[in-house]
């Protein structure tokens, strides 16, 4: 009887926690992204489905010698990471260990780390219209990427939603303002704060410094 009152107890006590934030996952993962482009996790749509063309795998060693694991997305026991830098910018670390880079490549890549097969596979490549700002692992190991896709008028904020054992990712944007843009020389989210440790050559070099090109 004692057994069964604990239990109904337990279960009372449950009902009054309130629920967990169904998108807590996003404010921790794409919190500082959301709020430097002052934008709204549920205001982003689905607007678009597509299917993956082809699959790019490469061996991967492992994070000793790579320059680029500092600044790698983990996911909640660091057994994947995803990597949104070393395809397109050049990074180099100083006699002093800080870090510099003299820019990026236009196309960018997502690729996903596998640390027990020793693999990254390419699970997103775009041109010069793309610019992937931040990525998050979902509660299900889902991978949101966010950033922007260049339009008409300028850069629209932009998520893209892939499951890892899927051969589909989705692109959904932003509902909430469907004409807000940013112009090139607002998007700075990579080099004012996910890689504010990296001195970006924008910031050193004055015939550069209010060159627009995003970051």
């Amino acid at each position: 009887m004692n057994r069964l009152l604990y239990l109904l107890t337990f279960l009372a006590c449950q009902a009054c926690v309130p629920a967990e934030d169904p998108y807590e996952w996003a404010e921790k993962g794409l919190g500082d992204w959301l709020d430097y482009y002052e934008l709204d996790f549920e205001s982003f749509e689905k607007a678009h489905r597509f299917e993956k063309p082809y699959e790019v795998t490469y061996d991967y060693d492992g994070t000793k010698d790579d320059l680029y694991s500092d600044f790698y997305i983990y996911n909640a026991d660091s057994t994947k990471a995803i990597d949104l830098d070393s395809y397109h910018l050049h990074i180099a670390k100083k006699d002093d260990g800080t870090y510099y880079s003299k820019g990026r490549e236009p196309d960018m890549e997502v690729g996903l780390i596998d640390f027990a097969n020793k693999i990254k596979r390419r699970v997103l490549f775009c041109g010069t219209p793309c610019i992937f700002e931040e990525a998050a692992f979902d509660p299900e190991e889902n991978i949101v990427i966010a950033g922007h896709v260049e339009n008409d008028s300028g850069y629209k904020p932009v998520l893209w939603i892939m499951s890892t054992k899927e051969s589909f990712f989705e692109q959904h944007e932003y509902a909430a303002d469907r004409q807000l843009v940013h112009l090139p020389r607002e998007i700075r989210y990579i080099s004012d704060i996910r890689l504010s440790e990296v001195t970006f050559w924008h910031e050193e070099e004055e015939p550069y410094r209010n060159l627009d090109v995003p970051l």
